[in-house]
């Protein structure tokens, strides 16, 4: 059995399988279509990797600790690290983040501030924060943190390595720095590389909209979609991130939350892959553009899928409907007639 030592990990992050989703790629006549599976990362996001590069650069500076800004997977990236580092960690919350995610924090001790109208003038404060007490500032983004950034790129390089003839890689997007990192990474080779799409909620979704045009810059005014993780309408990495997706003639995708839901559970009832609902949406962007007919059965499609669904349980833990209850004696007949109904999975 290899340790992450020997595989050059903190704690097992990187190297995630991709997963062909075949049944998927079968219903939507395609080509090929496969996950690349980070929500298996050891705190169940690809922001481990991020808090990996992050915290081996504050030891190296020889700093105190980490500050940082979080709806809940970074978060729960930069304590598990930074407690495998030990430093200490001071994390604000954005408002209304899932309860799994903070459940998921707090055993490692950070302080946790919840901070309302998390934007620009937060992240701005605690960059001078960082400055005055020798802290790291670890927030997911290229523009504060871009050596911890760094530590994403091999999410491209590995896609290449693993399948170097895909012709599209969609990935979701919050602040930006996932994309850029991704499509840094996917063209590491020098040879060229896939298409890149920004997938994001058409609720809050400066990035896709700024990268069809629609939009001048990548800011919209409000956010309207509940989506944990994809609710950033001044994305700090959202210039660079259109500029990687142009770089790659590929596009945005917006999508209805609804859409994403609906994603969401196809995935889990067809491909028994469980992610929350920001990673889903790069699988209901596949299903948009198959049905305009951007993709087809010359299509090699991977998506990213960024975040595991025991991440945010809101709309499973909401569910108004009893379970049901069947005495010992009706097994047989209720067991038999839920034998007679097709599985889920099979239908394409």
């Amino acid at each position: 059995m290899r340790s992450s030592r020997a595989t050059g990990s903190v704690l097992g992050e990187g190297n995630t399988p991709l997963v062909p989703l075949d049944r998927l790629a079968r219903r939507w006549g395609l080509g090929g279509l496969w996950a690349k599976c980070e929500h298996l990362n050891p705190t169940g996001s690809y922001k481990d990797r991020i808090a990996a590069a992050s915290m081996r650069h504050a030891v190296e500076r020889g700093l105190r600790g980490w500050v940082a800004t979080s709806s809940g997977n970074g978060g729960a990236a930069m304590a598990a690290y930074g407690s495998r580092a030990g430093l200490t960690g001071v994390l604000c919350v954005q408002s209304g983040a899932p309860a799994e995610k903070l459940a998921s924090i707090r055993p490692y001790g950070v302080l946790m501030i919840e901070v309302p109208g998390m934007g620009p003038a937060v992240m701005d404060e605690l960059e001078r924060i960082a400055a005055a007490n020798d802290l790291l500032l670890t927030i997911t983004t290229h523009r504060h943190n871009p050596v911890g950034m760094r530590g994403a790129d091999p999410i491209g390089t590995e896609l290449r390595a693993a399948h170097d003839t895909l012709t599209h890689v969609y990935v979701p997007c919050g602040g930006g720095g996932l994309l850029v990192a991704t499509a840094r990474g996917l063209a590491a080779t020098g040879r060229p590389g896939p298409t890149v799409i920004a997938c994001q909620p058409e609720g809050c979704a400066p990035i896709a909209r700024a990268a069809t045009g629609d939009l001048d810059k990548p800011v919209v005014t409000e956010c309207r979609t509940a989506i944990s993780g994809l609710q950033l309408t001044e994305p700090p990495d959202g210039e660079a991130a259109v500029a990687a997706v142009r770089n790659t003639a590929g596009w945005g995708a917006a999508l209805p939350d609804e859409q994403i839901w609906a994603a969401q559970d196809l995935l889990a009832a067809e491909e028994g892959l469980f992610v929350e609902p920001a990673a889903a949406a790069p699988l209901a962007a596949v299903a948009a553009d198959t049905a305009q007919g951007r993709l087809g059965a010359n299509s090699q499609v991977s998506v990213v899928l960024t975040g595991h669904g025991l991440k945010d349980l809101q709309r499973h833990t909401a569910v108004s409907t009893p379970m049901e209850v069947c005495p010992a004696d009706g097994l047989t007949e209720r067991i038999g007639r839920h034998l007679a109904t097709p599985v889920a999975g099979t239908a394409q």
